[in-house]
């Protein structure tokens, strides 16, 4: 079971929700300048354990071919293992912190020659050049774009940055009721999770839901005692949306695409209204 699948079932300690994408903000209690600063490393920190989609992205490339862009990059997160199995991969975010925090990692791994960063929004695909055989907006990216024509941008910028031959992937989540329900703006305590100088760092969240645009307003506290002694806090404020899987059967048709198919988890299986994933790959070419 994959750890998205196991952050509906089981105690939200294991939910990963964050894209990575730039359109969280954030101020940590020193009062940094960059309102980025503090979240690259905690978002490196809170996903080191999850891998669950990484295989199904390398079997896909490995059919479809190079290049490859990732939309929403953040740190690297996905361009690395791409990388190091030897594909030419582009990544694209906004956020110059997370960008610079995924240059870090893909030097450290010795990958840094086989991947273009390009600091741009998720919508302005030309940027990275192209065409690209594979566009990947993973791990809920889409959902970070908080109105349905920012979505739609994307899935028609992401259509134009295809080859021909070229298969767009998008993995969203897709909430249940119970779920949705659940999101009513209460702070709990989500994880803990402990840095390499040991120091032990908790995130505790407040969601709140709103039906009616398919919005889930997210509050994210991270805190840390240093070795002084003083708390230190890093807050992030963002609303995601959700998508119907209907809608984005009319986004996608709206965007180019002629072709998609749904699937319900990283190992393909089939899409039912059971599905805790939403995942699409949707192709401008008939196959």
């Amino acid at each position: 079971m994959s750890g998205e699948l196991r952050a509906i079932g089981l105690p939200r300690t294991e939910t990963y929700w964050d894209a990575g994408c730039a359109t969280m903000t954030a101020n940590d209690a020193s009062e940094s300048d960059d309102p980025y600063a503090g979240l690259p490393e905690l978002y490196d920190l809170e996903h080191a354990g999850f891998s669950d989609d990484i295989e199904l992205y390398l079997r896909l490339a490995e059919v479809i071919g190079d290049p490859i862009l990732e939309l929403g990059c953040g740190t690297g997160r996905i361009l690395a293992p791409l990388a190091a199995a030897g594909h030419r991969v582009t990544g694209i975010d906004r956020s110059r912190p997370m960008l610079d925090r995924a240059s870090g990692n893909l030097r450290n791994a010795g990958l840094s020659d086989r991947v273009t960063l390009t600091e741009a929004a998720m919508s302005d695909a030309e940027a990275a050049g192209g065409p690209f055989g594979l566009v990947i907006i993973s791990l809920n990216g889409l959902m970070h774009l908080p109105t349905q024509p920012e979505q739609r941008a994307v899935l028609t910028a992401a259509r134009q940055a295809l080859d021909p031959r070229g298969m767009l992937v998008v993995d969203a989540l897709n909430p249940s009721p119970e779920l949705l329900v659940s999101f009513d703006g209460r702070i709990e305590h989500e994880g803990a999770w402990r840095r390499e100088d040991g120091i032990s760092v908790d995130r505790f969240a407040a969601r709140s839901h709103f039906a009616s645009e398919q919005r889930i307003e997210t509050e994210l506290w991270y805190d840390w005692v240093d070795r002084e002694g003083l708390l230190r806090r890093v807050r992030s404020s963002f609303p995601m949306r959700y998508v119907l899987p209907s809608e984005l059967d009319l986004l996608l048709e709206i965007a180019g695409f002629v072709e998609w198919k749904r699937y319900g988890s990283y190992d393909l299986d089939p899409f039912d209204d059971s599905s805790e994933r939403l995942i699409v790959t949707a192709e401008v070419t008939p196959s």
